[in-house]
């Protein structure tokens, strides 16, 4: 009897010190998912490419992304944040350095954010075939140093179609809509100006606002 009682004791210390050891590894792993990583600064200048004027009112719009790296299929890009600024008079920008924290298990940082620079009327930045200057990667702009990007203007509604795929809708859709409000709403003006229905605003909620 006293050793049996003996035994359920020893049971349960065992328990309580395992208790003890993965609650100690839990807090570890929780500690170490929350990354973080600086990227920029971003500035530079917006010019038409055909009268090498400014364009003013153009949207920079920047989106950074972790990486989980254990993916048989390779990295996989998972959304962390997402910036806009609207250029100036001169047609410049300026975003200074930007901190992204995630909290993600086994990820790393995409060394280099996702651009896009769009104004209605103007073939946008990097896709289409006459904006320059062609960047590597090709998708995103380089930091800490003055960028001039040239847009082409389009002259056709036919041009401005075939441009309207490349701007994109929701972006990503894995981007919130209020980290990407100004560029969604000059998505829309473009579409009103072709004849078409301008896209809803998805909220987090899933509502649908006109």
């Amino acid at each position: 009897m006293l050793r049996a009682a003996k035994v359920t004791q020893n049971m349960k210390a065992h328990i309580i010190s395992w208790q003890k050891y993965l609650g100690v590894i839990f807090f570890m792993l929780i500690s170490g998912c929350t990354i973080s990583h600086d990227y920029g600064p971003f500035k530079g200048r917006v010019l038409d490419l055909e009268t090498g004027g400014p364009i003013e009112g153009a949207v920079v719009f920047l989106r950074f992304y972790t990486q989980f790296q254990l993916s048989p299929g390779g990295p996989v890009a998972k959304y962390a944040d997402a910036i806009e600024v609207v250029t100036d008079h001169n047609g410049e920008f300026s975003i200074p350095t930007h901190k992204v924290e995630a909290f993600r298990l086994l990820h790393g940082w995409e060394p280099e954010c996702t651009v896009k620079i769009f104004k209605p009327g103007y073939g946008v930045f990097p896709h289409h075939k006459n904006a320059k200057p062609k960047f590597k990667p090709t998708y995103s702009i380089p930091e800490d140093q003055y960028n001039v990007v040239w847009l082409p203007k389009l002259k056709t509604k036919e041009e401005r179609k075939e441009n309207l795929y490349d701007v994109g809708g929701y972006s990503r859709g894995d981007v919130p809509m209020e980290k990407q409000r100004i560029y969604f709403d000059m998505y829309n003006a473009e579409r009103e100006f072709l004849g078409l229905s301008p896209l809803p605003i998805i909220t987090k909620k899933l509502k649908i606002k006109r």
